[in-house]
């Protein structure tokens, strides 16, 4: 056995230290991660492509609109998909880099593309601390709460979460025959498990504007479900609820690049975890009132 002599414990110190702030940190990262509910969005410089020209387009998540602070796992994605007039095609396989995960798409066709990624579930744990401040991040409702409250304070929060990511890109230049309006084709649902269809064209939109989406569960309308809304540099969404339809009138107030978001909790069916959900987001450029 090796004897620790006054230098031998001396130089250990230092490295114990180390130890001990690096664990700090990773507690310390931890906790952030919990604390907020973040948010995974695709998002492109420009909502304005043309055809024969790659299309940039970057999902990754954050804790604050549209700050990137962590890139997805490739693995992760289930699916990654762009309507185009009226095919439907999988994206090319993306790129990593530091902060996003990055598609290169080059249109084919004119219009208005709707562009959807779904990731697989995964699972957290969530502690008790944060269980308040995750509920009213996602605006959660009473039925929600009291069904937390019924299960009573020694259950763990659990949960199982799958995420759905959108934005739209008009495709230009237009064709002299082609009459985007009364195609409408950002009014069709792309297949994901949840998702946010525009009831009007989402890539000309100004400030001040409303935008009706309809809220849809595997292609049913989403009742009393809330749709937050947030403009990049503002720190809290505005939340709309649907009606009876799915229906959400949403207020984009001003100019910039919006979230669009929402979370579907509900009782977990399989006894895996005490709960699951479904995250969506869609990102919108809107342009300044003149």
């Amino acid at each position: 056995m090796e004897s620790m002599t006054p230098a031998t414990i001396r130089s250990s110190k230092p490295r114990r230290r180390a130890a001990v702030l690096a664990c700090a940190l990773a507690l310390t990262l931890l906790i952030v991660a919990q604390a907020s509910a973040h948010d995974t969005w695709l998002i492109a410089p420009t909502n304005v492509g043309r055809v024969g020209t790659p299309f940039r387009l970057d999902l990754t998540s954050g804790e604050t609109f549209a700050n990137d602070d962590f890139a997805i796992e490739p693995g992760r994605v289930a699916r990654a998909q762009v309507r185009a007039g009226h095919f439907i095609r999988s994206l090319p396989v993306p790129s990593g880099t530091p902060l996003t995960l990055r598609y290169m798409w080059t249109p084919k066709f004119p219009g208005v593309a709707t562009i959807g990624i779904e990731l697989r579930p995964k699972v957290l744990t969530l502690a008790p601390r944060l269980i308040e401040e995750y509920l009213g991040e996602i605006n959660a409702d009473s039925d929600i709460r009291a069904t937390w409250k019924s299960l009573g304070d020694k259950q763990k929060w659990t949960e199982s979460y799958t995420k759905h990511a959108m934005t739209f890109a008009r495709i230009m230049p237009a064709r002299p025959d082609s009459n985007w309006t009364a195609e409408k084709s950002w009014m069709k649902p792309i297949g994901l498990g949840l998702e946010l269809v525009p009831e009007r064209d989402p890539t000309n939109l100004r400030g001040g504007d409303t935008l009706v989406v309809r809220v849809l569960s595997h292609g049913a309308p989403l009742a009393g479900f809330s749709v937050g809304a947030i403009r990049e540099g503002r720190t809290a969404a505005t939340f709309f609820r649907t009606d009876a339809a799915g229906r959400a009138s949403v207020l984009l107030d001003r100019g910039g690049r919006w979230l669009l978001n929402g979370t579907q909790l509900r009782r977990s069916k399989t006894g895996a975890s005490v709960w699951e959900s479904d995250f969506v987001t869609a990102t919108l450029h809107v342009a300044p009132r003149p």
